[in-house]
């Protein structure tokens, strides 16, 4: 944890000293909390699912249900397994997220391991294998990438909310696309994960 925490401070100043739009938001506002980045692979991947096209609110209050019918509040992929698709359902999630988390389930429960080797792949070789699941594309993935993994170089360029956050950040006429948010996000590497959090924070 101490780690961690040292590397978030130190990104967060690094950004501060290096963008000084970012870092007046950064100055202002709360510290990346370490917690974000303290969950479990399989539950964090579940959760970006549940996230999808979702409010923070209404993602977080689904997420808290499908967490009460996990047996002994384990979060690996054979817990979720146990649960009947039908109580997820009433959790609030859609039939399209059930099977979404069904072939999760199927993919990190093969006997190949390929889920616990996604901690060693490169970025795009986890978003490659990842998007191969129906139900799971590029935003998905990123989230993954950022809080299921730990990884803090990545940006998820085309989330709405980091668009928007993007348009406010440089005063711009018209919400930018994903591929120019992108661009931007470059001036931010190697530490664009926190950046993204913390322009989240500007539009939540």
């Amino acid at each position: 944890m101490q780690d961690l925490t040292r590397t978030v401070q130190e990104a967060e100043l690094w950004l501060s000293a290096n963008d000084p739009l970012l870092g007046a938001i950064i100055n202002n506002g709360p510290s990346l909390p370490c917690k974000v980045f303290n969950k479990e692979p399989f539950d964090a991947l579940v959760q970006a699912v549940i996230s999808q096209q979702l409010s923070v609110k209404s993602a977080s209050a689904i997420q808290q249900r499908v967490h009460r019918l996990l047996p002994n509040g384990e979060l690996s992929a054979d817990a979720f397994s146990r649960i009947p698709a039908e109580q997820l359902k009433k959790a609030g999630m859609s039939a399209a997220k059930v099977r979404t988390v069904e072939n999760l389930i199927k993919f990190a429960l093969a006997k190949n391991n390929r889920f616990d080797a996604l901690h060693q792949l490169p970025n795009q070789e986890v978003k490659r294998q990842l998007c191969e699941l129906k139900g799971v594309g590029p935003w998905t993935a990123d989230i993954f990438l950022m809080f299921g993994l730990k990884r803090f170089d990545v940006f998820a360029a085309g989330d709405l909310g980091l668009r928007k956050a993007v348009q406010q950040l440089h005063k711009l006429k018209e919400l930018p696309t994903a591929d120019a948010c992108a661009i931007i996000a470059e001036k931010w590497q190697p530490y664009r994960t926190v950046a993204a959090w913390h322009l989240w924070q500007t539009v939540d």
